[in-house]
């Protein structure tokens, strides 16, 4: 259960988000969801969201805007996932995608940013790992039910990569979320999550897509990164590893590794890397095949 000093911070974020009501005084996230209308809910956030979408795009949104907006409505929508006895969490995604949002700015923009305000709440001992758990296993349900937008077959010849968390990293919603989205843009996309090493290299070795990111959160899971990398360099020598996740913003862990051919930070450096990579990679002579007359 969460405390009542948490409960409270929270609960004060979703209040926010139901402007036309006095903040509840139910001391659980249940009772507060409980409070909120459905439809004024929907109502608002999608004039609200409307607004803000226009206003960001032609600049005029200040940086003070910005956090006084983005911040409790991360907060509320982290509360609200806590919570399975109601839908709040889906009507609020619904708002954003009524409000224009593209699935890549609600990924990155409110479903990231919950999913670490749940990090940061369970590594303060605020939230119990089975409603972490629940909560990162709706999000992963949301990514599903998101509009397809560009989402196609990949076709042949498309570009192709492997994201891939490191053995026994458990912080495993990013790499799963920005694998979604390259999905979407196009790219032939594999998963690899849950995995022990010699399992992670047996499936990359018949595996023929030669762009692979490695997703490690920090340094408990940096050995792992560093043995991973190490087999991967003599089992596919054709391969392109790329190293992201918080370890990426780490100068010293990087160092410390075998050379990567790119480290990325976020999801517009992802892509650049990957556009990059997957060119010389095309761009590679095929090599020549042996004739018997």
């Amino acid at each position: 259960m969460l405390t009542a000093r948490a409960g409270e911070g929270r609960i004060t974020a979703v209040a926010r988000y139901s402007e036309d009501r006095s903040a509840p005084r139910a001391s659980t996230t249940r009772r507060v969801a409980s409070t909120l209308s459905e439809e004024s809910l929907s109502q608002l956030a999608t004039r609200a969201l409307t607004r803000l979408h226009a206003e960001r795009h032609a600049s005029v949104l200040s940086d003070e805007a910005q956090a006084c907006i983005r911040v409790p409505l991360a907060t509320a929508l982290a509360t609200a996932l806590c919570d399975d006895a109601t839908d709040i969490a889906d009507l609020m995604v619904g708002d954003l995608v009524e409000a224009g949002l593209s699935v890549e700015e609600i990924c990155l923009d409110y479903l990231a940013p919950a999913a670490r305000c749940l990090g940061e709440w369970w590594e303060g001992d605020r939230l119990p790992f089975t409603e972490v758990t629940m909560a990162t296993a709706r999000i992963q349900a949301m990514l599903r039910r998101l509009p397809a937008g560009r989402r196609g077959t990949p076709s042949a010849g498309a570009k192709g990569a492997v994201f891939c968390a490191v053995p026994g990293e458990e912080h495993t919603l990013g790499v799963v979320m920005a694998a979604d989205l390259f999905r979407r843009i196009g790219w032939d996309m594999g998963l690899l999550i849950g995995l022990e090493h010699d399992e992670i290299l047996s499936r990359l070795k018949r595996d023929d897509r030669a762009v692979i990111g490695l997703s490690c959160s920090g340094d408990h899971s940096l050995p792992a990164l560093g043995r991973l990398m190490t087999s991967l360099r003599r089992a596919r020598p054709d391969a392109r590893l790329i190293v992201s996740g918080r370890i990426a913003g780490d100068a010293r862990a990087v160092a410390s590794l075998p050379e990567p051919d790119a480290v990325v930070t976020c999801m517009a450096d992802a892509e650049i890397q990957m556009r990059r990579l997957d060119a010389e990679l095309r761009a590679e002579p095929a090599p020549r095949e042996t004739s018997y007359a």
